[in-house]
């Protein structure tokens, strides 16, 4: 229907206008009445009948200019991560333009707003350069929302710095399009939209597995992330990646298993499988997840919360976690798997079934590629970024701060502040403090500062020459 319509505008308007709607929301999916406080069965989805499913569909129509979507409302507060709701890196090869609704509740909105409100005018200022900052980097289109009763978002009439701050974003979103702005990103998540067909009606997976995931470990890793829908990878649009992390790719027939193996198992890459991949097939079973993965399984069928704990420190991923790392979820996940596979590297257990301890997370390297396994989800941000170092990717800081990166702009979100070393993948002839203006170094792989708790930073890491266009843009 919806592809109907923006073809309905194209032939009505002979292509002169564009057509987008409202869509995606496939990382978000927590909606139901209780998020929005209209009721208590906050465990129950809306994925299945939401009508947001058919975004592969969408893309893939050249009828369709754009999407939009407020970024995700389950970690906007200071801290937290303002994130598109559908995979961004999926709106952009398809050549679709994406749209970020800015509608932070500022501290100008009553103080029971909800949705990450920002108490104060510094966490409010804070949490609009992370948003804007992400969306440069990404490429991505920005409106901001205003004074519209019940809730107050920003109101320069009211409050004159924010018609100062929209003027630096648009003198600075200006400049930034002169810039190399190619993603950086070695790492490559997936979300399968086929596989939500598969689940139950309940949140119990999905909610630490997507939504929290994307919003807590992945962010903080200290290098930037790409995402997208699986369906890219198994055409092979996508450009090479070292990690290749997969949320929720639990049911796969023969000819998506063949194209995922074939994508993955090659060129030295390394591949994150969490809970359940390939699962199923046209039934259940373990086997098929070796097929998939290269491990040897075993499962327990009563639904139990899992937790995890590291077990061998002495891996290039784990050597050098915290020895309390521990993770996982209490909702009721079932089956639960586990490893049963001697030829596996052994790096942590799972707990599950009234204390069972059996092997959960594990490493086994092949001639081209590397698979690892993890039982339970919402890897902390340690072990992911132990996994990035371990994949090779470059990691330009391991402090857990929020991060954003192009081959010329690096953002940093960070709660604590403090002094910070970044590592850049190249030497920078310069490095400049786009939103207070002061030169950081010259010449320079790495550059060490001092950050403002609950603050925002944003610098270009470039040639000098180009920073006279941005002292001649006009916002």
């Amino acid at each position: 229907m919806l592809v109907d319509f923006h073809r309905t505008v194209k032939e009505e308007t002979d292509g002169q206008a564009l057509a987008g709607a409202f869509y995606g929301y496939l990382m978000e999916l927590a909606w139901n009445s209780a998020f929005f406080g209209g009721g208590t069965q906050s465990q129950y989805s809306t994925t299945q009948r939401c009508g947001h499913l058919g975004l592969s569909k969408v893309l893939r129509s050249p009828y369709t200019d754009f999407i939009v979507s407020p970024h995700s409302y389950g970690f906007r507060g200071i801290g937290g991560h303002g994130c598109a709701m559908p995979p961004p890196e999926s709106m952009r090869i398809h050549g679709k333009l994406y749209l970020f609704e800015e509608d932070t509740r500022t501290y100008l909105n009553p103080a029971d707003g909800g949705y990450g409100r920002t108490a104060t005018p510094h966490e409010t200022m804070a949490v609009l350069q992370r948003n804007f900052a992400e969306t440069l980097m990404r490429g991505q289109g920005i409106w901001w929302l205003g004074n519209s009763p019940p809730h107050s978002h920003i109101d320069p009439e009211r409050v004159p710095a924010f018609r100062s701050m929209l003027k630096q974003f648009g003198k600075i979103g200006t400049f930034g399009l002169h810039t190399d702005r190619t993603p950086a990103s070695q790492i490559a998540v997936f979300i399968d939209d086929e596989s939500f067909f598969y689940e139950t009606v309940r949140n119990d997976m999905d909610l630490p597995l997507i939504f929290q995931q994307r919003l807590w470990g992945l962010p903080r890793i200290g290098a930037p992330t790409d995402y997208y829908l699986l369906q890219d990878l198994l055409e092979d649009r996508l450009p090479p990646y070292r990690l290749y992390i997969f949320l929720n790719v639990f049911r796969l027939d023969d000819t998506r298993r063949r194209a995922l193996k074939q994508v993955v198992r090659r060129d030295g890459r390394v591949a994150l499988w969490i809970h359940a991949p390939g699962y199923l097939r046209e039934d259940p079973s373990c086997k098929h997840m070796t097929d998939l993965t290269g491990f040897r399984f075993g499962m327990g069928e009563n639904p139990w919360g899992p937790m995890m704990q590291v077990t061998d420190f002495t891996h290039p991923i784990t050597e050098k976690l915290p020895h309390d790392l521990m993770w996982g979820t209490n909702n009721l996940l079932g089956p639960v798997f586990h490893l049963e596979d001697p030829d596996a590297r052994v790096l942590g257990e799972v707990v599950y079934s009234q204390g069972c301890c059996v092997p959960g997370m594990g490493v086994k390297t092949f001639e081209d590629w590397t698979s690892v396994y993890v039982s339970a989800p919402k890897l902390p941000a340690p072990l992911l970024r132990g996994l990035a170092r371990f994949s090779g990717v470059h990691l330009y800081s391991e402090e857990g701060d929020v991060l954003y990166a192009t081959p010329q702009l690096l953002s940093v979100h960070t709660v604590a502040g403090g002094e910070r070393t970044f590592e850049l993948p190249r030497s920078a002839e310069v490095v400049y403090d786009l939103f207070e203006q002061p030169w950081i170094a010259h010449h320079a792989h790495r550059f060490t500062v001092t950050l403002p708790p609950k603050s925002t930073t944003l610098y270009y890491t470039g040639k000098a020459e180009l920073l006279e266009k941005l002292n001649h843009t006009k916002p």
